[in-house]
């Protein structure tokens, strides 16, 4: 009778180690992943542009330049850490903006809003319907945008007043290059491929 009992002793141990080791053993319940929140576009493409983009790359382009007046050709450049500190500042706010052009249900101008060149500029409506019919070479555009932001910040970075005008260079000739295909395209321009939106 003593043996039974310590082998129902030694079976009712195992068991319960059997189970202490399941239950160490099992996955952890997945944690249930939070919602995706979704953007909420308030500004028009148009807005962005002219709020956000527009008075950062001006700050951006103006760092380096020569002025002509009547005392003759000035050089204009960032020399002091904080002028360069300013110039990045701005330079970074044009390349996340640029993310904001992304976001394909933003609209280019709140609606009834006209061309604010007429004859020159296209209608927002018209703006908007280009944009949806190739939205690969919007897309590669604003990349585009993005990379050419990418030297600037590198030049600011070593402080290299050339290397920045350069960059301010492609810049705007990347902005043109938009705004001629989508803007006011009579003017014509080179609307990139497919393959030429890969990163």
């Amino acid at each position: 009778m003593k043996e039974f009992r310590q082998c129902v002793i030694a079976g009712a141990g195992l068991l319960i180690v059997a189970s202490l080791h399941a239950a160490c053993s099992a996955p952890a319940p997945a944690e249930p992943s939070a919602p995706e929140i979704p953007f909420q576009p308030i500004a028009t493409v148009r807005e962005v542009m002219n709020s956000v983009i527009d008075p950062s790359i001006d700050e951006v382009w103006n760092s380096v330049q020569s002025v002509v007046d009547d005392k003759g050709l000035t050089d204009h450049a960032p020399v002091t850490d904080e002028q360069w500190a300013a110039v990045r500042r701005h330079a970074l706010v044009v390349s996340e903006a640029a993310n904001l052009l992304l976001m394909r249900d933003r609209p280019v101008a709140h609606p009834g809003e006209p061309s604010l060149a007429p004859g020159v500029e296209l209608p927002p409506e018209e703006i908007r319907s280009l944009i949806d019919k190739n939205p690969d070479a919007w897309s590669s555009y604003v990349l585009q945008l993005q990379d050419s932001m990418k030297l600037a910040l590198a030049a600011i970075e070593k402080k290299d007043t050339q290397a920045l005008f350069d960059a301010g260079e492609q810049i705007d000739t990347t902005c043109e290059n938009c705004h001629s295909v989508f803007w006011y395209p009579n003017a014509g321009g080179p609307v990139p491929t497919a393959a030429a939106t890969a990163r």
